[in-house]
């Protein structure tokens, strides 16, 4: 008898490993590789968006959207303890009504504050997470006249998680950046970011990159937009320091040709000199963020952020705003020669993300 039990555990251990071989091998062969710059087509065959920027004053919104899984009501399972290994059946992805719920309440967003620039990140245009609805059709539609243009940063065939759910995986994703412009930019790109996770990690997980546009302005100068989404679970930050160090090569070399610098993104890290203690009150546990150094960027570059306003959750639950741990981590740099007119976070208590939207109205000098 036994020996029996010990056979039929060996049969099932074998399988397991069998289970585990199979996917690294799948992911490995399959794995999205992307480099360098690639120049991106527009994405919006009926836009009419005029030509040059004429005003001095331009208006820009950043907002994660979360891929429409993690609105107030939602959660994100990997997030939670065990995440990674187990998760409660049938909570891996959130239910179709609730994405399709969340995504309308993204496009009422959109269409309800308007802003020369909109910088969306984590929008799915097919995954098995957001049950394959084409989300950046939605943005689309929702300013038609824009110019758009979507930058990929995350396609895999298969993520297999949680790993002893393999019934219900995370599943197919593509997803990335969108960034909609009222101006026709003369070019615009997807620039490969450095810095990746170790095999096998790096299979399942994003391939981080900065969406570029050059938008001309009236009088021969140029406006440079980046949208970004830097890299998460990146427990030392080495990863997203790389990031970081490319971005400032990036606009420093923008902003020493003469053009305005706007970076909108979702950072995964704290601004300069943000109080994490006076936006967490009642919050039990403390759980400080990364944070960008003061030292980071020259004299002269500005962080336009909302303090009063948190831009993203914690999303391990159910948004409770009293339990959950708020922060602001969506926010804007801007060069030199832009001066800010406004900034100000869109408090929706997380109703339609994990993340919240922030706009900033700047002009130029």
């Amino acid at each position: 008898m036994l020996r029996k039990l010990l056979k039929y555990l060996g049969y099932l251990v074998l399988l397991f490993v069998l289970y585990i071989v199979g996917f690294l091998i799948f992911g490995t062969l399959t794995d999205w590789q992307p480099e360098g710059t690639e120049a991106l087509q527009e994405s919006n065959g009926q836009m009419a968006a005029e030509p040059v920027i004429k005003d001095s004053i331009v208006s820009l919104m950043t907002w994660n959207v979360g891929y429409g899984g993690i609105g107030d009501k939602d959660f994100f399972f990997y997030n939670q303890a065990a995440g990674f290994w187990w998760t409660k059946p049938g909570t891996v992805r959130t239910s179709q009504e609730r994405v399709k719920s969340n995504v309308v309440g993204q496009e009422i967003t959109l269409k309800g504050n308007v802003a020369d620039i909109y910088l969306l990140q984590e929008v799915d245009t097919a995954a098995r997470r957001s049950h394959y609805m084409n989300q950046l059709a939605v943005a689309r539609d929702a300013r038609p006249d824009y110019a758009a243009h979507f930058a990929a940063n995350f396609k895999s065939k298969r993520v297999p998680l949680p790993l002893f759910q393999p019934w219900d995986h995370y599943g197919y994703v593509v997803g990335g950046l969108v960034s909609l412009s009222r101006y026709q930019p003369t070019s615009a790109e997807r620039i490969q970011l450095p810095g990746e996770y170790g095999w096998p990690t790096k299979t399942f997980q994003l391939d981080r990159c900065a969406l570029r546009q050059t938008i001309p302005v009236k009088g021969g100068k140029e406006l440079v937009v980046y949208n970004v989404h830097f890299s998460a679970y990146d427990v030392d930050g080495s990863i997203r320091g790389q990031q970081m160090a490319k971005m400032k090569e990036l606009i420093m070399e923008d902003y020493a040709a003469g053009r305005y610098v706007a970076v909108g993104a979702d950072w995964n890290q704290t601004p300069p000199g943000f109080d994490w203690f006076r936006m967490n009150p009642t919050v039990r546990t403390t759980q400080l963020p990364f944070a960008i150094g003061f030292e980071f960027m020259p004299t002269g570059w500005q962080y336009a952020f909302d303090p009063s306003v948190a831009s993203n959750r914690s999303s391990a639950a159910p948004y409770d705003r009293f339990k959950a741990r708020r922060k602001v981590i969506d926010f804007f740099l801007l060069s030199p020669n832009l001066r800010v007119k406004e900034v100000r976070g869109i408090e929706q208590e997380f109703r339609y993300s994990d993340h919240q939207p922030v706009y900033v109205e700047v002009e130029l000098l």
